[in-house]
């Protein structure tokens, strides 16, 4: 009787450490999915919403269809500011490449006439040479009843 009571003493311990094995790893995965939502929530825009685990997985799946879309929206943009570079790159060449060939009218076609600083002296530009008149004082602007108006 030793020896059958032995064995089913052995048997009854193997399915026991079996059994505790099973809670521990299922114990694992709750703790492990328990984090995941955490993360999940701290990293999802705050909201006034129920915090259910179905709802935050529902908030992030529309949050990550938001940035798919404005993700494709941004590369669509890019896309087009690369192609107006190109167009506004071609311009400049045809631009570069037309001036560089035709001289303007007035200037030597030896190259682009060197730009000078403007004249130290009174120029014949002023406002004092219109019929007489004097300037207009830095406190005064016109108004319709100073020109009969």
């Amino acid at each position: 009787m030793g020896v059958a009571y032995a064995v089913e003493n052995l048997a009854h311990s193997r399915k026991e450490a079996t059994r505790r094995q099973r809670i521990e790893a299922e114990q694992r995965r709750r703790d492990e999915l328990r984090d995941g939502y955490a993360k999940l929530k701290d990293v999802l825009p705050v909201s006034n919403q129920k915090s259910s685990k179905v709802s935050l997985l529902e908030r992030a799946t529309n949050h990550i269809m938001a940035l798919e879309q404005a993700n494709k929206d941004l590369q669509a943009r890019i896309t087009a500011l690369e192609n107006e570079m190109q167009r506004l790159r071609s311009v400049n060449e045809k631009i570069s490449l037309s001036a560089n060939n035709t001289p303007s009218p007035g200037h030597a076609a030896d190259g682009p006439r060197p730009i000078s600083p403007p004249p130290d002296g009174p120029s014949g530009h002023s406002l004092t040479s219109v019929k007489g008149q004097q300037p207009p004082s830095a406190h005064s602007s016109p108004s319709a009843s100073e020109n009969g108006f």
